[in-house]
C-alpha cells in the first residue's frame, strides 16, 4: 500500500521538473540573434535651442550646457540634435503660465529648454553620442535682460 502512493509522488514530481523545465529554457533571458537586450540610461539635457523648428519639422538642435552623467558626451560635443515624433511631450512655459502643452513648432531659437530621452547604456560607450528621441521638452523664452532703473535713486554713503 505504501509502495504505490511512494512511485506515484515520485512520477508526479519528476513530471513537473520535466514540464518546467522544457518550458523556459532560458529563464526569462531573450536568446537567439537579439540576445543582447537594452538597459536604457536616462538622458537629461538642458541648453538654448540653435534652430527655429517649424511645425511639421521632426528634430531640433540645441547647445548643451548642463547634462546628467548619462548626456555627458553630449555636453562634451556641446550641441546635439534632438528628434521628436508623437509620443513626445513638449511644455512651452510663459511668463505666468506653467506647462502649456505645444508642438515643435511653438519652440522657437533661443529658447532655454530641457531635454529628456532614452537611449541603451551600450550605445553610450566610449563618449558616443547616438541620436535621441526626446520623451519630454520643456523649454521656455529667455529671460528678459534687466536695464537699470535710472529712476531709482542711488544710495548715498553714511559717514
Amino acid at each position: 500500500m505504501r509502495l504505490p502512493k511512494l512511485v506515484t509522488v515520485a512520477l508526479a514530481t519528476a513530471a513537473l521538473a520535466a514540464s518546467s523545465a522544457t518550458a523556459d529554457p532560458g529563464h526569462g533571458k531573450p536568446n537567439g540573434p537579439n540576445a543582447q537586450k537594452c538597459k536604457p540610461a536616462n538622458v537629461k539635457l538642458m541648453g538654448m535651442l540653435t534652430s527655429d523648428p517649424g511645425s511639421t519639422d521632426t528634430s531640433f538642435t540645441m547647445t548643451v550646457t548642463k547634462s546628467n552623467n548619462a548626456g555627458k558626451a553630449y555636453k562634451l560635443a556641446g550641441t546635439a540634435t534632438v528628434n521628436v515624433d508623437t509620443k513626445t511631450r513638449i511644455h512651452h512655459h510663459a511668463a505666468g503660465v506653467h506647462g502649456n502643452k505645444a508642438t515643435v513648432g511653438d519652440l522657437a531659437l533661443g529658447d532655454y529648454a530641457k531635454v529628456k530621452a532614452k537611449v541603451c547604456k551600450t550605445d553610450l560607450a566610449n563618449g558616443a553620442t547616438p541620436e535621441l528621441t526626446a520623451r519630454k521638452v520643456d523649454a521656455r523664452a529667455p529671460k528678459a535682460s534687466k536695464a537699470p532703473d535710472a529712476a531709482k535713486p542711488e544710495k548715498a554713503d553714511k559717514h
